[in-house]
């Protein structure tokens, strides 16, 4: 047995669609801390720097050692 169902299709005009954003635009009264942080402080800037550092020796480092085991493949 092979049941379809109809389907009515019905184009959606402009006119048809209700907004139900709010119309104000108002912003709230208190910030939020996310807009009132500051910069790095020197001590972050410190700690950033090293990671960075680190992360670049170790990159470098694990370049010449692949390097120099290629060479010792004869």
């Amino acid at each position: 047995m092979n049941m379809k169902e109809s389907i009515e299709t019905e184009i959606i005009e402009e006119k048809d669609i209700i907004d139900v954003t709010p119309e104000t635009s108002e912003q709230p009264e208190e910030e939020c801390k996310t807009c009132k942080q500051k910069g790095l402080t020197r001590g972050q800037w410190i700690m950033l720097s090293a990671s960075f550092y680190i992360l670049f020796s170790a990159i470098y480092g694990t370049i010449k050692i692949v390097k120099e085991l290629i060479h010792l493949i004869p």
